[in-house]
């Protein structure tokens, strides 16, 4: 290597050392140069521009070069209604606003990169929601990220009605893909979760929304396609150990549709209809494939056990059909109930005994010392005397002239073993009561109870 050639070699070098130098110098040396509180104004203008979200810092501003360079916002309030009389949905003494270098030499902020929120409370009402959802649709934002925050949303009353830790939100667009994303992961009701939404610019009138939970793994997509504000549709699929769910929901002229379009399957189908003004709702839901005990302890339950705060003004009649059930008696039913002025109110139940006949029943439940127990009032009408003999291994002509039998049933939730009591053969007035009180483990232990009450 000649000489000359080195000696451009260790200039450059040189060169390139000395603007690191200066740059390294003039970056860390700026919080001496330059008082960044007197462009609070500016500031506040350029992060609205940027974010869309409005900014009003009353506390002390800081430059720190690392680990990006950034300024820290040490008292700030954040809204996003420009209207009067708005309320703050977030209060922090922790926002980092990123910015370029081009900004800290010309001291412009008229380029923010993005900006973080740590270990700050997000406080929206129910009525706030919609002015998020404006935000995701109509507004094009340098990304925002949270880290270590809590989400409270609070009712019509200020009462908090739930409250969700997260660890981190997202919320950017990729200006390549053209996507804009909405990402969160945290906790609610104790359960861990992953949220995602997504809109492509090139297809605006549709959003993907994606949710996890895990243990118990619980997976929900959304796809909802927007054609006007009195008219979308969203098609919804939810996973959950062995269930599969899929439903159709389409919103127009204040109607919703709800039905299931692969009934074959999936275990949950739906087929409703839901009127809002004046609000009623119609609708049938069809279980299969689960055990009996499952539907008294975690569907039947929530329904007749409720608080009538909850119904509000719900008004309305639906329908639960039973298909193929776990059991070895009983393969299909149907319960219906109406609401009406806050409460439940079970019309009829009916089960259908393979082969055998059916059951008609009222159902309750009760509270005792802080365990809830399901009663029901049965009527079992034997249409097939001979499959009753043959399925209880009893002698048909002792069953030929037995036509109802009428008994209580009792069941501990969370419990399979049930108690039958207070039987009653043909006639309902019978006096001749069986007074034996029969605990039912399992198929053989109500075989043998069976043909005790009838010999």
């Amino acid at each position: 290597m000649n000489k000359i050639k080195q000696n451009k070699i260790t200039f450059t070098i040189i060169l390139v050392s000395l603007v690191i130098i200066f740059s390294s110098i003039s970056i860390l040396s700026l919080p001496v140069l330059f008082n960044y509180e007197s462009k609070v104004t500016l500031l506040e203008k350029n992060f609205y521009k940027s974010f869309k979200v409005l900014l009003n810092s009353s506390g002390k501003i800081t430059y720190k070069p690392f680990p990006k360079p950034h300024l820290l916002v040490e008292n700030a309030t954040l809204n996003l209604s420009k209207s009067k009389g708005g309320t703050d949905f977030i209060n922090t003494s922790n926002l980092k606003i990123n910015i370029s270098l081009r900004d800290l030499y010309l001291r412009s902020f008229s380029n923010l990169v993005s900006t973080t929120i740590s270990d700050s409370n997000l406080e929206l009402k129910i009525s706030d929601l919609d002015e998020v959802r404006k935000h995701f649709y109509y507004n094009i934002n340098k990304p925002i990220f949270f880290n270590n925050c809590k989400i409270f949303i609070r009712n019509k009353n200020n009462e908090v009605i739930l409250i969700s830790p997260v660890k981190k939100i997202l919320y950017k667009i990729n200006n390549k893909s053209k996507i804009k994303k909405f990402a969160i992961v945290g906790e609610i009701f104790g359960l861990n979760y992953k949220s995602e939404w997504k809109r492509n610019y090139d297809t605006p009138n549709i959003s993907l929304h994606q949710l996890n939970f895990y243990n118990p793994n619980i997976e929900l997509k959304n796809k909802l396609k927007f054609i006007e504000k009195k008219n979308f549709k969203i098609h919804s699929n939810i996973l959950s150990a062995q269930d599969k769910m899929e439903y159709n929901i389409q919103f127009q002229n204040g109607i919703i549709d709800i039905s299931s379009p692969n009934n074959n399957k999936t275990n949950f189908n739906i087929k409703s209809r839901i009127q809002l003004n004046p609000f009623f709702f119609e609708g049938v839901l069809v279980i299969k494939n689960k055990k009996i005990e499952n539907i008294i302890d975690n569907i039947l339950f929530n329904l007749i056990a409720y608080d009538e705060d909850y119904l509000g003004n719900l008004t309305g009649k639906f329908k639960i059909k039973f298909d193929k059930l776990n059991n070895k008696l009983i393969k299909k039913g149907e319960i219906n109930f109406n609401i009406t002025q806050k409460k439940i109110e079970v019309k009829k139940a009916k089960f259908i005994l393979d082969k055998i006949g059916y059951i008609k029943s009222n159902l309750s439940f009760e509270e005792n010392n802080g365990s809830t127990k399901f009663i029901s009032k049965n009527e079992l009408n034997i249409e097939n005397h001979i499959e009753f003999a043959k399925i209880f291994q009893i002698g048909t002509k002792k069953i030929k002239n037995i036509k109802k039998i009428y008994f209580d049933l009792e069941k501990n939730s969370g419990q399979t073993d049930f108690i039958i009591s207070n039987i009653k053969i043909n006639n309902k007035k019978n006096t001749n009561q069986i007074d034996e009180i029969f605990l039912v483990k399992n198929i053989q232990n109500l075989r043998s109870h069976i043909r005790k009450v009838i010999d």
